[in-house]
C-alpha cells in the first residue's frame, strides 16, 4: 500500500455483480411480502443479532460460542466477574442497539462522530491495550499474514483525521450513493478497514458501519442484519479478498464486493428458509389435527390418537438444528425413534407389531417417509410436508 498516492477511487466490474444483485432483490422482496406473527419477527431478529454478535467478535479472536453468546445476552444479572470476552459481547450488543436507533431510511447520513461513537461502544472496558475507545490511534499498525494474502500497513497515524473526513465524504458522495445499497455498505467496509484508523476494533467497526448502511438502505429484513456471521464462516477467504483488492490503485474492489454479495444472498435465503420452515410446521401441525378429527368410516378416523401423537412428536424432534438451514427438517434414526421415551410410553400397552404397523401406515398415507442414511445405511424417518397438499383441506 502506497499511502503517498492513496485515494478513495475504485473500480468495479458491475457485469460480474448483476446476477447476484437481481437474486438479492428477489429474496428481499419475497421476505418483505410475508406477514409474520410478532413472535416470529422477534425470534428472527433475536437469532440474527446473536449470530451477528458472535460472528463479528469471533473474527477478532473471541472464543465464545453462539450458545454462550445467547446465554450472556439472556442473563438478568452478572453472577460472575466480567471477562474481556464477555465485555466484547456486551459491547457489540450495545453498539447494535445504538445503530438501530441512529440509522434507518430518512435518517441523517453517516458522520465521523458516528464512527467514533461506534468505536467507543465496541471497545470500552475490553480492548484498551494500544487503543483508546472513541479515539484515533497515535501509532503505526500492521495486520494480516503472508499466508492470508500478505501484511497490510494501516494509514500513517498523522493522516487519520483527514482520511476519516475523506472517508465519510466518499461514503456519502453521489457516486457511492448511486451504487446498490449492499454494494455501498461493502465499499464502506473495505475502505474503513483499509485505513485502519483505530488501535483495535477496526474490523468490528467496519462491519458495524456496513450494517448501519444496510439499515439506512432499508435492508434490515425483519430485524437487525449484518454479514458478520458469513464473514466468520468464511474468515480466511474474507481476509484474502480484502488483501487482494488492496494490491493496486485505483482499487479493483470487485472480488471483495462479489464475495460479500454472495454472502448477503445466502443470508437472505437463510431467512427465507427460516420462514418457510416455520410456515410448513405450523400448517402441518394444523393439518394433523384435522386428519385426526376426520372420519373415514363408522369406527375409523384418518389417523388415530396414537398416530397423531407420534406425528406431533416427530414434528418436534425433526426441528432443524440450524434454523436458517435450507433443509426443512432434521431426520430421526428409526432405532432412536423406537427406543425413545415417547414411543416406550405411548405404545407400552400394545405389541411392537402395532407400532410398526402404524408407522408403516403413516408412510403409506404420505405423512412420513423412510430413507436410508447414506453413511450408516440405517433407516431414518422424516416428515413429508407434501401431506399438507394432500390433507390440508380434509
Amino acid at each position: 500500500m502506497d499511502w503517498q498516492t492513496f485515494s478513495f477511487e475504485y473500480r468495479l466490474d458491475r457485469g460480474r455483480l448483476a446476477t447476484r444483485l437481481i437474486e438479492i432483490e428477489a429474496s428481499k422482496k419475497a421476505v418483505e411480502n410475508l406477514l409474520l406473527p410478532l413472535d416470529w419477527k422477534d425470534q428472527l431478529d433475536r437469532l440474527n443479532r446473536i449470530r451477528t454478535i458472535r460472528g463479528t467478535t469471533a473474527l477478532e479472536g473471541n472464543p465464545l460460542s453462539e450458545a454462550q453468546v445467547r446465554e450472556l445476552l439472556d442473563r438478568e444479572t452478572d453472577t460472575e466477574p466480567p471477562t474481556r470476552e464477555s465485555r466484547q459481547i456486551d459491547n457489540a450488543n450495545a453498539a447494535q442497539n445504538w445503530v438501530r436507533e441512529r440509522f434507518g431510511p430518512g435518517e441523517a447520513p453517516l458522520t465521523v462522530r458516528d464512527i467514533l461513537r461506534m468505536h467507543e461502544l465496541m471497545t470500552r472496558r475490553s480492548d484498551e491495550v494500544n487503543n483508546v475507545p472513541g479515539r484515533l490511534r497515535a501509532h503505526g499498525v500492521q495486520v494480516g499474514t503472508e499466508a492470508l494474502g500478505g501484511v497490510h500497513l494501516g494509514a500513517p497515524h498523522e493522516t487519520l483525521a483527514q482520511l476519516l473526513d475523506d472517508f465519510v465524504a466518499c461514503v456519502n458522495s453521489l457516486r457511492v450513493r448511486d451504487e446498490h445499497p449492499v454494494v455501498r455498505a461493502l465499499l464502506a467496509h473495505f475502505f474503513l478497514v483499509t485505513i485502519h484508523p483505530f488501535g483495535d476494533g477496526n474490523g468490528r467497526v467496519s462491519r458495524l458501519i456496513e450494517a448501519a448502511i444496510l439499515f439506512e438502505g432499508g435492508y434490515n429484513v425483519h430485524g437487525f442484519y449484518g454479514l458478520s456471521n458469513y464473514f466468520y464462516r468464511n474468515r480466511d477467504l474474507y481476509k484474502r479478498r480484502l488483501q487482494e483488492c488492496r494490491r493496486e490503485q485505483p482499487f479493483d474492489v470487485t472480488p471483495f464486493v462479489e464475495f460479500g454479495l454472495r454472502g448477503f444472498d445466502a443470508e437472505l435465503k437463510g431467512i427465507n428458509s427460516f420462514i418457510k420452515s416455520r410456515l410448513n410446521r405450523l400448517v402441518y401441525r394444523s393439518m394433523l389435527t384435522r386428519a385426526r378429527d376426520t372420519r373415514v368410516g363408522k369406527r375409523r378416523r384418518l389417523i388415530n390418537d396414537r398416530e397423531h401423537g407420534l406425528l406431533v412428536f416427530l414434528l418436534e424432534e425433526t426441528e432443524p438444528r440450524d434454523p436458517f438451514s435450507e433443509s426443512p427438517s432434521s431426520r430421526v434414526f428409526l432405532r432412536d425413534l423406537t427406543d425413545s421415551p415417547f414411543v416406550r410410553t405411548v405404545y407400552r400397552t400394545v405389541t411392537p407389531r402395532t407400532f410398526v404397523r402404524e408407522l408403516t401406515r403413516l408412510a403409506e398415507l404420505g405423512f412420513i417417509v423412510f430413507e436410508r442414511d447414506p453413511e450408516s445405511r440405517e433407516f431414518v424417518v422424516d416428515l413429508d410436508f407434501g401431506a399438507i397438499g394432500r390433507y390440508g383441506s380434509t
